[in-house]
């Protein structure tokens, strides 16, 4: 009963896929589909396909009324096997990945095979009474082993018995027939040839699905070889080893181009246009540009991904490219060391359009940027617009008019961030701060507990003694430079009486006018009376001769 609904459902399906689903199928007549429904249903019944289908469903299975339940005579189910094959086909070409769809198909050959096989080995079963009729073998009556013995589910065991001759030549039961010997030889050889053939189609879908792996897996391994042979560092393999581990999570290829490039141009223009075109469209210098330039620039572009860290550009590089960010955090960055981060870039955002133009010489980098983290960034070259551009003269002339136009603001613009950045650093500069106190206020401050300390007091006194020593000296000599060497002696000139200085003195006069004599007085033309010239210090002037002074004190 139930493999009689199960029969009855599927010629139910076949019904409607011959009713329903395969009149309405286009064809191409002259290059041109044809949809138009009379067209399809009059194509169709023109095929080699709807005659099989008519057998397929020719109810043969009416003759179950005289002969009983001979699934035998629904044998002429199989001419459907080409809508077997074409569903396949459709699967396959409507999956992203068909690999799965492939295995499944020859997975399918090889279960219908090993089906197929367990009838016949059930029919051989069954003529032999399922092992219950002995064979007689060297004089003695034996029981067969070889066949199904009607225990248990009898299509799961001569499934089973039968998958297991196809794919292994020992640990079977030994035939005790010349039809068992024929059967187990076709199975083997079944086995040998057609299961390999399956088995090694499943294992070229399986490569083909590995093999762009495989490709990177094998680059990545040269280009980490080569840094180990050029002793770089560690951390330089590392981000090399990042590099390729990110690229290939994103793109499943190292580059895209070769994807697509055996299509032809307007197929490659229009996926290009499909994925660049609103970015591209959206950048400020080739706003309002014709869209014809736009399509040959979006061919130009190509996907560049950099690393937590890299350096996008440098400021007071030579620019040479455009940069649109596709995904990823950007900074904006300054220093000695980069270290200052003044605002940063995402999803959309342009920069280094004005360089491509190079417009009053401006192609330097006016920033560094570098990466916050993983970032794919497209890439417009100068060299690349500028072979698009040569075309499109106007757009041309409206790219430059843009372009200085910008460039005035931007200058502009800098101008007045320059002035509000040196008054700020003024007003800095002029602001005192009240966490760094001046020296001289703090010596200032502290002159109070300065003057308590006894040894300032000590050190003060003593400056003062030298002071008073210094004046009397200057007091004593007036015409002199010279400084004493000790107090001793300055007492002791204190305590003589100097009113007959020059009398009794050893000195000898000096002769002004020729050679010196022994006899002369050295004191003899001084004008002791004469004033001591007034000083630059109050201190230093006595008011009265030398002798005066002296015999006054």
């Amino acid at each position: 009963m139930y493999w009689m609904i199960a029969d009855y459902t599927s010629d139910f399906v076949y019904l409607v896929d011959m009713f329903l689903i395969k009149p309405r199928l286009r064809f191409t007549r002259g290059g041109i589909q044809v949809k138009s429904l009379s067209e399809t249903y009059y194509h169709y019944l023109m095929t080699r396909t709807f005659k099989l289908d008519i057998i397929s469903v020719l109810p043969t299975d009416i003759v179950y009324i005289f002969t009983g339940n001979k699934p035998i005579l629904r044998l002429n189910r199989v001419f459907r096997i080409h809508s077997f094959w074409l569903l396949f086909d459709m699967l396959d070409n409507s999956f992203a990945n068909p690999y799965a769809i492939r295995i499944a198909r020859t997975l399918s050959y090889m279960i219908y095979i090993i089906h197929c096989n367990s009838c016949v080995y059930y029919k051989l079963s069954a003529m032999q009474a399922f092992g219950q009729i002995a064979y007689l073998e060297n004089g003695k009556w034996y029981l067969n082993k070889w066949v199904y013995n009607n225990q248990g589910n009898a299509y799961i065991r001569c499934f089973y018995f039968t998958a297991a001759v196809a794919t292994s030549t020992g640990n079977n039961p030994a035939p005790t027939n010349v039809i068992e010997y024929i059967y187990m030889t076709c199975s083997w050889m079944m086995g040998v040839f057609v299961f390999a053939l399956l088995l090694g189609q499943i294992r070229d879908i399986v490569s083909n699905a590995n093999r762009n792996r495989e490709e990177f897996q094998r680059k990545m391994d040269q280009a980490l070889g080569e840094c180990k042979k050029l002793g770089l560092r560690q951390e330089t393999t590392n981000r090399v080893r990042d590099w390729f581990i990110y690229t290939w999570q994103q793109q499943k290829t190292l580059d895209e181009k070769k994807l697509i490039e055996k299509l032809p141009l307007k197929l490659q223009t229009d996926l290009a246009l499909s994925v660049h075109y609103t970015t591209l469209s959206k950048v400020q210098l080739f706003q309002d540009c014709d869209r014809a330039l736009l399509r040959d620039l979006v061919l130009k572009l190509r996907p560049v991904i950099f690393l937590p860290g890299d350096m996008i550009c440098l400021k007071g590089d030579v620019g040479k490219e455009m940069y649109i960010i596709n995904q990823g955090i950007l900074q904006v960055v300054g220093g000695d060391h980069n270290e200052k981060v003044f605002t940063e870039l995402s999803q959309g955002a342009v920069f280094g359009e004005i360089s491509l133009l190079a417009i009053g010489g401006n192609n330097r980098r006016t920033a560094s940027i570098r990466a916050k983290g993983y970032c794919t960034l497209f890439v417009l070259a100068k060299e690349d617009l500028n072979d698009v551009i040569r075309y499109y003269p106007q757009a041309q002339a409206i790219l430059k008019r843009k372009a200085a136009a910008m460039l005035k603001n931007d200058k502009k613009s800098d101008e007045k961030t320059e002035k509000i950045k040196q008054q700020a650093e003024l007003e800095d500069r002029c602001k005192i701060n009240p966490r760094q106190v001046p020296k001289l206020i703090t010596l200032i401050a502290n002159m109070e507990e300065m003057n308590e300390n006894k040894g300032v007091r000590d050190l003060k006194k003593a400056i003062e003694e030298e002071t008073d020593k210094s004046r009397r000296q200057s007091i004593y000599y007036p015409w002199s430079t010279l400084q004493r060497d000790d107090d001793d002696e300055e007492d002791e000139w204190m305590d003589e009486d100097l009113s007959d200085i020059g009398e009794d003195s050893d000195i000898e006069p000096v002769n002004r006018e020729g050679p010196m004599d022994d006899d002369v007085d050295p004191m003899e033309d001084i004008d002791l009376s004469a004033e001591v010239p007034h000083s630059d210090e109050e201190g230093d002037r006595p008011g009265t001769s030398g002798t005066r002074k002296l015999h006054a004190e």
